[in-house]
């Protein structure tokens, strides 16, 4: 895999500083995906991966490349001692697929599958933005945002009393519903999302939620909130229960594909959000955190973590036009990078024969590495696992650029692979596995990486609606996407970017300060609430850098004050913003935002 190595990127730096844990141990498939072997063989998910390690045969002799036996003293090579040939040319599958057991020597030209022309990165005018609300609004467009509006104030419409004559129960705005993403954007970065609205907006504890709206107000807008027509629901939902919110769901994934162009390496595979109320494509996968939610299918870059695609698992019911499920999903995922040579890296619910030899083909030009299941009829029964077979072995076939091979990490264990990057048999000298493993373990953890960071800083809240769970996720993969941006274009000018943490922070107070702001032309607010908002404003403004800032940082020394006698001396920390002149509290004057400004 001399050409698919992972290539370092600052992008990746400025993930991994961001308070997050590196790629986490892989997750499997559904429950369906989980498969028993006879008493000597046993094959499971990728997870195999982590759990494998070098163990010595039992054995008093080494097998050679090809299959005889020779003393502890022979001239063949660690890693060629590892690799059981078999003694044929050519071996069948039970489909009676021919493989060949020796691979033809390779030119020293790079194969053109392996070459991929193209620079990972955001596109178009992406490139020139540095604010963080600017790089989240690329993907929650204005466009989504009136959508949301518009049937919100429908859905508000509907549930409205004569007698619901308060602020709580009026029509929403744009600035509003901005405003209600920062706030979950907020409980984010504080990890409050767990918390009950009482306890959110509980003053005794924070004022920043009350600043923005009030509970009942908050409460209202997410029950309200929708994302299509309900009148014309029950039609469109007998051709695709996806209806409340495909075209939201389509609007965002565009936005998602046509910014960013990804790396030579991706990853598929599943993100499960989790979700226990009714709906008709929920499942249940007992290995994931959640067990119960909803499967969004992903296609995610492995430098950079960043979605580039995704689909929603809508059930062994969905249309895939003849197409078996795993291998249509691919094929749908992979199109906005079709005829690009690049690699995809995924696992055994999607891995097959027919699949990697179909993407090498026109119009995808695409190269596969992944697990694939023991049960697949075109593994030959000579790969499979014997008792005489020493633990660490390996063996190879090929069927043109298609190499098969299979493991043995374990007495009980084997674990098998497909590659189409016309790879020859090569197993890596310091662990002793083949080459093809090393290189799955490097590619395999883009959409796991992407799930755990979503777990770090989620806004999701708890629901009884599908649709509002799809919102929040949709919401969590925006951040992410918004961050790879911002991270990226920073590092192109030189200089050093947010963490994850501060990033998410400054992007909560862009997308809610101009709505309290709004608040403040409200005649009939409350002293206090005024005093709250202003001073929260304040604090906002206050934590932006300016250009004195960063020209000249004065650092936060006690200093004697400026206005008070000699005698006095009466010493503060506080600073003037204009001229850095200590103060103490007798001179400091309170300013409201207005004046301030």
């Amino acid at each position: 895999m001399g050409t698919r190595n992972l290539d370092e990127d600052h992008i990746l730096a400025a993930l991994l500083d961001s308070d997050e844990e590196p790629p986490y141990a892989d997750t499997d498939s559904e429950v369906e995906d989980h498969e028993s072997e006879d008493d000597i063989q046993s094959d499971e998910e990728e997870d195999f991966v982590d759990e494998v390690r070098e163990e010595e045969a039992a054995t008093s002799f080494e097998i050679d490349p090809m299959g005889e036996e020779s003393s502890d003293q022979g001239t063949p090579s660690t890693a060629s001692r590892r690799i059981i040939t078999p003694s044929r040319r050519t071996i069948r599958g039970k489909n009676k697929h021919c493989w060949s057991t020796s691979k033809s020597s390779r030119r020293g030209r790079v194969s053109a599958q392996n070459i991929v022309r193209s620079q990972r990165g955001p596109k178009r005018m992406c490139r020139n933005i540095y604010d963080p609300v600017l790089c989240f609004n690329i993907f929650f467009t204005d466009e989504i945002i009136s959508e949301i509006v518009r049937w919100t104030n429908a859905e508000i419409s509907f549930k409205r009393r004569e007698t619901m004559t308060s602020a709580t129960f009026k029509d929403t705005s744009e600035d509003e519903i901005r405003a209600l993403i920062g706030i979950l954007v907020m409980t984010a970065m504080r990890k409050d999302n767990h918390m009950s609205t009482d306890e959110l907006f509980d003053r005794s504890s924070s004022t920043l939620y009350v600043s923005v709206m009030s509970r009942d107000r908050f409460d209202f807008l997410i029950r309200c909130l929708r994302m299509d027509d309900k009148n014309v629901r029950p039609v469109l939902r007998v051709n695709d229960v996806f209806t409340p919110v495909r075209k939201i769901w389509d609007m965002f994934i565009n936005q998602c594909t046509i910014n960013y162009n990804p790396g030579a390496q991706l990853t598929i595979d599943e993100q499960l959000l989790g979700f226990r109320g009714r709906c008709p494509f929920r499942i249940y996968i007992p290995n994931k955190p959640s067990k119960y939610g909803l499967k969004l299918v992903m296609m995610c870059d492995i430098g950079t973590k960043y979605m580039i695609n995704a689909m929603p698992y809508l059930g062994k019911g969905t249309q895939t036009n003849g197409l078996p499920l795993g291998e249509y999903y691919v094929k749908e995922l992979t199109k906005p990078i079709h005829g690009s040579n690049r690699n995809v890296t995924c696992d055994n619910w999607f891995t097959s024969i027919s699949l990697a030899k179909s993407l090498l083909q026109e119009p995808y030009k695409l190269t596969l590495v992944g697990t694939i299941r023991s049960n697949k009829r075109e593994i030959p029964e000579e790969l499979k696992n014997s008792r005489s077979r020493p633990v660490g072995t390996s063996m190879f076939c090929f069927d043109g650029p298609l190499t098969l091979v299979s493991y043995k990490p374990k007495p009980a264990k084997m674990v098998y692979l497909l590659s189409s990057c016309n790879e020859d048999a090569s197993i890596n000298e310091p662990t002793g596995k083949p080459e093809i493993i090393i290189y799955y373990n490097q590619t395999k953890g883009g959409v796991d990486t992407l799930d755990q960071m979503c777990s770090t800083m989620f806004s999701s809240r708890k629901t009884n609606r599908w649709p509002m769970a799809i919102f929040y996720g949709m919401l969590n993969i925006a951040c992410i996407n918004a961050y790879v941006v911002y991270t990226h274009n920073i590092a192109t000018k030189g200089e050093k970017a947010l963490n994850r943490k501060k990033f998410m922070e400054n992007l909560s107070t862009a997308l809610t300060s101009p709505f309290m702001r709004k608040r403040l032309d409200a005649p009939t607010l409350k002293r206090y609430l005024r005093d709250t908002i202003t001073n929260n404003l304040l604090q906002m403004s206050a934590q932006e850098p300016t250009e004195e800032d960063t020209i000249e940082p004065v650092a936060k020394k006690r200093g004697y004050c400026k206005y008070c006698p000699s005698k006095i001396k009466r010493k503060a920390n506080a600073m003037c913003k204009k001229c850095k002149a200590v103060i103490c509290r007798q001179h400091n004057v309170d300013m409201c935002i207005n004046c301030f400004d």
